[in-house]
């Protein structure tokens, strides 16, 4: 029961405290522009009743009363109603950037990769972005029900004043209030089965309308297919999604034609008492406004109750992305070393990743000696990815474990020991930001250090893409695009030239955006390596993959630029490397071959062509290729 009122209280908090966290004056404006508004709108019908009823009494004070709570009430009612949506408005958005740096925050703080990585988690994100402007207007919807009850409970006791009877009207709003959250839960029950197909359609047309695919889609002529696919897609998704809003009209519609029948039968009677001297003209014009009141009223509120059960959903995702970040979140962790001596040991580690059943890795034992270089190879699928994404920290295993000069890795804390590791990647990141800025993000407390992000870009394979000006300054040649003979060629990326102009500077901005400069595949990729050479004195250095746009030749020069700048540390670096390219991976110290999620053979070249099995198979294959 305790633990079901905490949850409660932190719902709240998320509901309502981001708002009044955000701006309290600008909170405690929209409340009161909502009571005021909310008073003065029920009190106009009054006005209304006097002017009928004096005009056919013939009191003119009785007339000038109505027409002053008129002037008064009606104006000023809608006066402070519009200021308060503009309040409201603001009060949503500032909640809003509050939770998107919220779940941003979050989303970073988890530890591990399982949440990008799990479709069901996946949804629970999704569903968290896309609505989390709904959950920042959680605030506005309260107020708009609060303004919507103050309004229903004093049309209710005006209209007992007039008849008694005529307040079982107002209760009847009950039905329609009803029916729009049950119809509110068939909606969302859509969009949560519906999420998947959702985001397949999404992929499909940002693969259909983004300039990175156009080329090879328009080579294989599948754009046709494509659009075919996401058409076919799309159809089946408003389908199911229109029959659920079907079921959901029809379940509102229910509930308003019960509302419309008591408003009908409640003006009829009202006449009828008219008729026969019961109730006085001005009354029935009363009752008549109040009910039309009575029903806006019920219609807002029902919106904003419908609104505000979304946003509870929401807020119930944001508590579960919270409760599942504190429940990965390792608790007291020790630091990295600050060098290593022994190595790095997988001591029959096995893995599965959350929510599959079938192990990709299995009884792994392995030793990566302190400052040696280490590549691994193996078919697509093998588990390569997998081996690193456990050595980087992004997992731990499912069995076995991982340990770092005899420290358990799981014992230390996860962002010391990715302090400690630098790489590239494959599926690098293209950053929309600067050029000096893209390469520093590899060591953010040096990012600003000029020369040190220059040396980087050096020491990266990319020497002849910079050259020191004679004012001492970086100067530069253009960068050029791939050559004839498919390499990524490079002049300048940093251009400073002794007339203070910059041409590509540290200071550029890179991607396809105004005033940003364009990068050829290669050029991105140089600077990808580039930012993972930013570390003085890393642990781990990881390339998976990270020369896909170079040719052989690049890679191997790569390659051995990083076992050189490894062996020149002290910290005992070691330096793995994951390629299918064997002219770069024999120089590997210690090679390890992975196959159906198991080590199958580890040592070096030569000890490995003498055993004759996979490695050496595989070498023979690649070497015949190029004879």
């Amino acid at each position: 029961m305790l633990r079901g009122l905490i949850r409660q209280l932190r719902r709240a908090d998320i509901l309502f405290g981001t708002a009044w966290r955000a701006s309290p004056l600008l909170a405690a404006e929209c409340v009161l522009a909502a009571v005021g508004s909310s008073v003065l709108l029920v009190a106009y019908p009054l006005g209304f009743r006097d002017i009928v009823d004096g005009a056919v009494g013939h009191h003119t004070a009785r007339i000038v009363t109505g027409l002053i709570i008129v002037a008064v009430a009606f104006p000023g009612g809608w006066v402070l109603q519009l200021i308060g949506s503009v309040l409201n408005a603001k009060m949503t958005d500032l909640g809003n950037l509050r939770l998107g740096l919220r779940i941003g925050t979050l989303t970073c703080a988890a530890p591990f990769l399982e949440h990008f990585e799990r479709p069901d988690y996946l949804t629970e994100i999704d569903a968290l972005r896309e609505r989390r402007r709904g959950l920042a207007g959680a605030p506005a919807q309260t107020l708009g029900m609060v303004r919507s009850a103050i309004q229903f409970v004093g049309v209710a006791v005006l209209l007992a004043l007039v008849w008694p009877p005529l307040i079982v009207v107002p209760l009847l709003a009950v039905a329609p209030a009803v029916a729009d959250r049950k119809a509110a839960r068939i909606e969302k029950r859509s969009d949560d089965d519906l999420a998947d197909p959702r985001r397949l359609l999404d992929d499909l047309f940002s693969l259909a309308s983004t300039a990175a695919p156009a080329r090879e889609l328009r080579t294989f002529g599948v754009t046709e297919g494509l659009l075919a696919r996401h058409k076919r897609l799309g159809d089946e998704v408003n389908r199911r999604a229109l029959r659920a809003a079907h079921v959901a009209a029809l379940t509102e519609a229910a509930g308003w034609v019960l509302y419309a029948a008591g408003f009908g039968a409640a003006i009829v009677a009202l006449v009828l008492r008219a008729a026969h001297g019961a109730a006085s003209p001005g009354s029935v014009v009363e009752v008549v406004s109040l009910l039309r009141r009575a029903q806006r009223q019920v219609t807002g509120a029902s919106t904003s109750a419908g609104s505000f059960a979304t946003a509870a959903t929401t807020a119930d995702r944001l508590l579960w992305l919270e409760d599942y970040v504190a429940e990965v979140k390792p608790g007291t962790a020790g630091p990295a070393p600050e060098e290593l001596k022994d190595g790095i040991r997988f001591e029959h580690v096995g893995f599965t990743y959350p929510g599959q059943e079938t192990p990709v890795l299995s009884d792994v034992c392995l030793t990566l000696r302190a400052g040696s270089t280490v590549a691994i190879v193996g078919e697509n699928g093998a588990g390569k990815s997998t081996l690193i994404k456990l050595l980087t920290g992004m997992y731990r295993p499912t069995s076995g474990r991982i340990t770092v000069d005899g420290q358990d890795l799981a014992a230390i804390a996860p962002e010391q020991w990715r302090a400690a590791t630098t790489g590239a990647f494959q599926d690098f990141v293209r950053f929309a930001m600067s050029l000096g800025d893209g390469v520093g993000a590899g060591d953010l407390p040096r990012i600003d250090e000029r020369e040190v992000v220059l040396g980087a870009i050096r020491r990266a394979g990319a020497g002849d893409m910079v050259q020191d000006g004679a004012d001492g300054r970086a100067g530069a040649r253009d960068m050029v695009q791939d050559g004839a003979d498919g390499r990524a060629g490079a002049g300048d990326m940093v251009q400073e030239g002794a007339d203070g102009r910059a041409g590509l500077g540290l200071d550029t901005l890179l991607g396809p955006y105004v005033g940003g400069r364009a990068l050829s595949e290669g050029q991105w990729q140089r600077l990808a390596l580039a930012r993972g050479l930013m570390l003085d004195r890393p642990l781990l250095i990881v390339l998976d993959e990270p020369t896909a746009s170079l040719d052989a030749p690049s890679e191997a020069a790569l390659f051995a630029s990083y076992r050189e700048a490894a062996g020149s540390r002290d910290a005992g670096t070691i330096t793995v490397l994951v390629s299918h390219r064997f002219g770069t991976v024999h120089m590997a110290d210690q090679i390890i071959v992975v196959d159906g999620g198991q080590v199958t053979e580890s040592g070096d070249h030569e000890s490995l062509i003498r055993c004759g099995g996979t490695y050496a198979e595989l070498f023979a294959l690649q070497a015949a290729g190029y004879r």
